[in-house]
């Protein structure tokens, strides 16, 4: 979940500046400078994907082909939430897993500000897709405000109407075609014929996704859409990032779908989160998150911090450090930034 409404790095960046400029705060020169460093590349960052989004190109980064493909291209239907779906083949010269990895970026996020764990994906030989979907709207947000923190039922309504369009949630409107199902299979059948020859037809089975070929992963309220994916679909791998944070503030007490039946298979959830990360522990619990990975998830392994480094004790519940000592928004976002590709390899591309 994503309680912030403006994008999610210019909220690092708004943090992170807040953080430099405390008066309390007694730096050495080297470390200011580095923070400096750090907020002119998030502004730049930020700046390029607002540019990519309206203008989308497609070509080479480094020895990956990046596709940038509006998903109005992909249906006639489809005529907002236009940012660019981010498509990789497989890295050249690399050994095809014939698996594909699809990422659901948060609230307000478009794929292009997760662009790093996408590439890495591709670099292991994987088909990866960060996808374009309807995801402005924010499920703490939506069902603990109105009459909607009295419907039990509006955590599961609203994940599902995102994921599959099912006409099931008053709260937000999203159709078969805009759903995330929906734009992954236009997406499929675009690729299949503008781009024969690169694979992407094996995930398809006629009409529909062939999901036992498909990985699914998400930061924040995406990793929710991807918990509750693998409950829906028989999908070979899920991967959290911050989240799932749903929680009732009303009752107290977790959303029932988190402890229903998955239809991935037995240990396919692995997560990541920041051991400071208060915005995915909605509750005030600190450690909300990682219990119902193990409760409600199945989630096995001790809680491991990244520290000890791979194979992390062979558990499917990871914490880091990284980052302490930033704002809020930044250790929320904190296991999307570059250096953490031994562990996306471990929780998202084995």
């Amino acid at each position: 979940m994503d309680s912030f409404r403006f994008p999610r790095f210019l909220g690092v960046f708004i943090i992170l500046v807040s953080f430099i400029l405390l008066p309390s705060c007694k730096k050495k020169e080297s470390e200011e400078t580095e923070d400096l460093l750090t907020l002119l590349g998030l502004g730049l960052y930020a700046r390029s994907c607002a540019g990519q989004n309206s203008f989308p190109s497609s070509g080479a980064v480094g020895a990956l082909t990046r596709l940038q493909i509006q998903p109005s291209q992909t249906s006639t239907s489809i005529s907002s939430y236009n940012n660019p779906h981010h498509v990789y083949p497989p890295q050249s010269g690399v050994s095809r897993k014939n698996i594909l990895s699809i990422f659901y970026p948060g609230t307000g996020s478009s794929p292009c500000e997760i662009g790093a764990i996408l590439q890495q994906g591709a670099t292991r030989g994987y088909h990866v897709i960060g996808l374009s979907y309807p995801n402005n709207d924010a499920v703490n947000s939506i069902c603990n405000q109105g009459d909607a923190r009295l419907d039990l039922s509006c955590f599961e309504n609203f994940r599902n109407e995102v994921v599959t369009g099912a006409d099931v949630s008053p709260y937000i409107s999203v159709d078969v075609i805009n759903s995330v199902e929906g734009r992954i299979l236009s997406l499929l059948q675009h690729l299949t014929t503008t781009r024969p020859g690169e694979g992407w037809d094996q995930f398809l089975t006629g009409n529909n996704v062939n999901w036992p070929l498909v990985y699914v992963g998400g930061h924040s309220q995406g990793s929710g859409h991807a918990a509750y994916h693998g409950k829906r679909r028989a999908v070979a791998r899920v991967s959290i990032y911050s989240g799932v944070s749903d929680y009732s503030l009303q009752y107290s007490s977790l959303p029932s779908w988190l402890g229903a039946a998955q239809s991935a298979p037995a240990g396919s959830y692995y997560g990541l989160i920041h051991e400071n990360d208060s915005v995915a522990n909605f509750s005030g619990n600190q450690n909300q998150v990682t219990d119902v990975w193990l409760n409600q998830f199945g989630m096995t392994g001790t809680l491991t911090n990244t520290n000890v480094g791979a194979p992390f004790a062979n558990s499917h519940r990871l914490v880091t450090s990284a980052c302490n000592g930033m704002g809020t928004a930044a250790l929320h976002s904190c296991p999307m930034i570059n250096g953490f590709q031994s562990i996306w390899n471990y929780v998202s591309f084995p």
